[in-house]
């Protein structure tokens, strides 16, 4: 594909992705901030902007729906393991320099992340969570600026990775301290980095996505475990 000179113009259609891609950070900061549920926030920003964009854009992502080899698994799994160990690891021991447990409890409860729910929150945001975000983050965003004609190198990997860890700071904001949500958002965008390498390895959005929710969903949720675990009375 020969790139655009520099009169050409985005397309609208690219556009139009470009902005939608915004939407996920107005969807959950509605959620958590205004409303302050987590259920709306999930509901905000799934079926508001990756259901209907995973419908439109499905001929960008349909191929790709590989299921993991048994080796890709063990794999996955094993990486899971050590990486959700790590995390619990290091929380154990830096964890009271990044935030407050009594604030983070007590947003979890204000939220709805607790009692009851906690277990089938926690199971959507590992299993459906992932599934949604790959199709929507990587299917559909990366691909279709992937596929435009825009004269920026490696924009749609830096324009997608960006704006999927930018929606995150609605949510770090209210759990970290100051400086570490924003460094979070930092590390996040270098995942989404890494997401779309394994996906442009792999071919997979399936195997992205089982990725994406055995690394990083599945230490947050050792973290909230490990977390509960310490506050017996919390659940």
């Amino acid at each position: 594909m020969t790139a655009p000179g520099p009169s050409e113009s985005i397309s609208l259609r690219t556009a139009c992705v470009i902005v939608w891609s915004l939407l996920p950070i107005v969807a959950i900061w509605v959620g958590m901030n205004v409303i302050g549920n987590a259920v709306w926030a999930y509901g905000l920003y799934h079926g508001l902007c990756i259901v209907p964009s995973i419908i439109w854009g499905w001929n960008r992502w349909k191929d790709s729906l590989r299921l993991p080899t048994p080796k890709e698994w063990l794999i996955l799994v094993a990486v899971s393991l050590l990486f959700s160990a790590v995390t619990v690891g290091g929380f154990e021991l830096l964890g009271s320099l990044l935030l407050s447990e009594s604030e983070t409890l007590a947003l979890m409860k204000r939220v709805g992340w607790y009692g009851q729910l906690f277990w089938p929150i926690s199971i959507y945001a590992v299993v459906v969570n992932p599934l949604l975000e790959e199709i929507f983050w990587r299917g559909v965003i990366f691909n279709e600026l992937d596929a435009a004609n825009i004269p920026i190198k490696n924009f749609a990997i830096i324009w997608s990775s960006i704006t999927y860890a930018a929606f995150h700071w609605a949510i770090f904001r209210l759990v970290l301290f100051p400086v570490y949500a924003e460094i979070g958002i930092v590390g996040l965008a270098l995942y989404g980095v890494l997401m779309v390498l394994i996906y442009r390895k792999t071919g997979s959005i399936l195997i992205t996505a089982a990725a994406h929710g055995l690394l990083t969903d599945m230490a947050a949720l050792m973290l909230m475990v490990d977390l509960c675990r310490r506050h017996p009375g919390f659940l």
